[in-house]
């Protein structure tokens, strides 16, 4: 039964604590289950060390004699919670012994953020593979010290096996993202206890900072320019290969360690630099999910009319085919048939197009299993036909290009009934005004990063990746 503390309905505690510990303890409940501002493992040790009448908690775990109060005030406070199955891990954290390690379940998934907010797709991915029936737990090591430094504390002894170990964490620094933080996270697997206990771990970083990488034309004049993507796969190649070279000598079988981001701008800098070191690195394609995201909103609104999908270049042709591809076998997916726009464009620098063409369009046409490719003439005048237009890219940052391309498209089809904006990524680095600017009517949007306030607005969906990411840690490695 759960009694009103401090405005919000907590159930009292299970065991006597001091009065003026109430609010701590009612910080701590709330603090476990707040998904935006998790409580970190080292105030959750502290403070329950605290709770139970520990003096100088920082120091000192809790005395004999308090080990079946303790037992009692941790179930209470994790009950129901992805901290609930590592119990013993917290029990003897806190210092209660005995009992301690009996009955730990091997875990599917331990999930470790990589920042002191944890990512929303990083509870989601919980979500998902706790509804599948896997065992999960989830555990946030980032907190601070009193001068706001980060400070890093996960456990210290495990008593399971751990299948998956993840660490998951953008690393765009205006969302709160660290490649530094992250850094120090990864370095958690230097604890022998948990490299040893551990199968395979895959550090998740959904959107990768800095992996525009050089912008094609940039005056060299102007600076020199550290190559972001690079650095950042450099420090963590360095620090990962590092800590797996001083495990080699204290643990019979070394976790497999894998590097991975979601529909990556360009993996040349950090693939290659992972590559150098031994370690793998991976692009997760997001066009799954997206697609279905896609069939969804046309079926809702009850459209019919044909689906043009355009690739805006080059670069973009590898997506917006894996894109057609899903959506023609989407669950729910009413199309057996989409048209693929290919643009071609003359730059003689990032942004600075002199020239726009549609360089060929093709039909994908689903037949069974297969998909049957045939060329299609291109009309020189506009095609008077309702039509949904689809236009996707990796990333949505000022939306000045994708406003130019789509009103060049709209010029050949100017009976466009939808038009609709596909991106992975929300970077978004002037705000919401280039969802205004583009003119999509639709904009579907993966949750790599977070916004508030962005599935608010008018017209946007947001996916969520967890799917992808659950299926990408699930493969078999000799597949991958």
């Amino acid at each position: 039964m759960g009694v009103p503390i401090f405005g919000i309905n907590i159930p009292a505690p299970n065991v006597k604590i001091d009065k003026f510990l109430l609010e701590k303890y009612a910080d701590l409940y709330r603090g476990i289950r707040d998904r935006k501002d998790t409580v970190s493992w080292r105030t959750l040790i502290v403070t329950i060390r605290e709770l139970l009448g520990e003096k100088y908690p920082d120091y000192k775990k809790v005395s004999h004699r308090f080990h079946i109060k303790g037992r009692k005030l941790i179930q209470l406070l994790v009950n129901k919670t992805y901290l609930e199955p590592l119990i013993p891990e917290i029990e003897y954290a806190v210092g209660i012994r005995g009992s301690v390690g009996r009955g730990g379940k091997d875990l599917d998934l331990l999930l470790l953020s990589g920042r002191h907010f944890p990512e929303a797709i990083l509870w989601t991915l919980a979500d998902y593979a706790k509804h599948l029936g896997k065992s999960v737990a989830v555990i946030n090591p980032v907190g601070h010290y009193s001068d706001g430094q980060t400070r890093v504390i996960g456990p210290y002894k495990y008593f399971r096996k751990i299948k998956n170990l993840i660490i998951l964490s953008s690393t765009q620094s205006k969302l709160g993202g660290s490649v530094s933080v992250l850094a120090n996270v990864i370095k958690l697997i230097r604890n022998n206890d948990l490299a040893k206990r551990t199968e395979k771990v895959e550090i998740v970083i959904p959107m990768f900072g800095g992996s525009r990488g050089h912008r094609f034309g940039q005056s060299q004049e102007a600076g020199y320019e550290v190559m972001e993507a690079g650095f950042n796969a450099q420090m963590l190649s360095l620090i990962t290969e590092d800590i797996l070279k001083r495990l080699k000598n204290e643990i019979k079988n070394l976790p497999i360690v894998r590097f991975s981001s979601i529909d990556i701008h360009n993996d040349e800098y950090p693939k290659n630099t992972f590559n150098e070191v031994g370690l793998e690195f991976f692009s997760i394609n997001s066009s799954s999910v997206l697609a279905k995201g896609l069939v969804t909103v046309v079926v809702e609104k009850k459209i019919k009319a044909p689906l043009k999908l355009v690739a805006c270049d080059k670069g973009a042709i590898p997506r917006t085919q894996k894109l057609a591809s899903n959506i023609l076998f989407a669950e729910k997916s009413i199309y057996s048939s989409i048209q693929l726009i290919y643009m071609e464009k003359k730059r003689i620098s990032a942004g600075m197009v002199t020239d726009t063409t549609i360089s060929k369009i093709e039909e994908w046409k689903k037949i069974d299993t297969t998909i049957k490719v045939r060329k299609v003439k291109i009309h020189p005048k506009p095609v008077f036909r309702s039509v949904v237009i689809v236009y996707s890219d990796d990333m949505i940052d000022t939306g000045g290009t994708a406003e130019k391309d789509l009103k060049f498209i709209s010029n050949f089809y100017p009976n466009c009934i939808l038009k609709i904006f596909v991106a992975t990524h929300p970077v978004l680095s002037k705000g919401f005004s280039a969802i205004k600017r583009i003119g999509a009517d639709v904009y579907i949007l993966g949750n790599t990063l977070n916004w508030d306030g962005l599935s608010d607005i008018k017209g946007v969906e947001i996916v969520d990746f967890a799917e992808e990411i659950y299926n990408f840690i699930n493969l078999p490695l000799e597949a991958d």
